[in-house]
């Protein structure tokens, strides 16, 4: 999730056809944005807040239900009705079927369906900011490392979170909020990943990238494994590329 459906509409935060970022100029790409609750925080580390929120509402769960695992499990059993019979299927007496547990168990987790929905597309977010880190800390660093390792955790094989995100597709871009959250994570990340880089490029290879994951996640992609190795490669090049004068 890479990934999420984008609105019809062009959001608030986002540069128009003349380069300007409504709410903020273009070259807020290089300095500071703005969250939802209106503070500034330096771009570079809003993919590394995302982990940090992550661990830290994990060691918060250990320390007050005595069962750190509770929660994942209840995920992971959301999951696997998502995939096995579709998001329609999703209750709290599926999810406490799936996962062995009562309902009651399920509930003191997730008190109602939108907010075990909610749950799972902040596993994806989340998931995908550490996939991005991953890949970064394997790469030399550079002004173009973060970019690099966006467009290799995106064209890696359809993982679960993959699958998970193209099930939920639907009823993501049918609820306001969950689109407003894949929205704002997913312009922070292209902000982060685009630091310093040349605008026009790096936006061709974030819309280049994300066509290729949107098109296998429908299985409507046009390329062979050998062309899709070839597109790889020369995403990976213009990433590289972002970073010429």
């Amino acid at each position: 999730m890479s990934r999420s459906v984008a609105p019809l509409s062009k959001p608030t935060g986002f540069a128009d056809a003349t380069g300007e970022v409504r709410g903020a100029p273009l070259s807020g790409l290089t300095g500071a944005t703005t969250d939802s609750y209106g503070t500034d925080r330096s771009v570079h580390n809003l993919l590394q807040e995302s982990q940090a929120r992550m661990a830290s509402s994990k060691k918060t769960e250990s320390r007050t239900r005595g069962r750190p695992s509770s929660r994942e499990t209840m995920l992971d059993a959301a999951e696997a009705v998502v995939l096995k019979q579709g998001v329609a299927a999703l209750t709290l007496d599926a999810v406490a079927r799936e996962a062995g547990a009562s309902k009651g168990g399920v509930m003191y987790n997730f008190p109602s369906k939108e907010a075990l929905l909610t749950a799972l597309v902040e596993r994806i977010i989340e998931g995908n900011a550490k996939g991005v880190a991953a890949a970064a800390e394997k790469m030399a660093d550079s002004p173009t490392r973060h970019l690099k390792a966006y467009v290799t955790n995106s064209v890696d094989d359809l993982q679960g979170d993959d699958r998970v995100s193209g099930t939920l597709l639907a009823t993501v871009a049918n609820n306001p909020k969950l689109v407003a959250r894949m929205r704002d994570f997913i312009h922070a990340r292209f902000l982060a990943t685009s630091k310093n880089l040349d605008f026009e490029r790096a936006g061709v290879v974030h819309l280049a990238t994300e066509g290729l994951w949107f098109m296998e996640l429908l299985q409507i992609s046009p390329f062979n494994p050998r062309q899709r190795a070839r597109l790889a490669k020369r995403l990976l090049k213009m990433a590289d590329e972002c970073g010429d004068a």
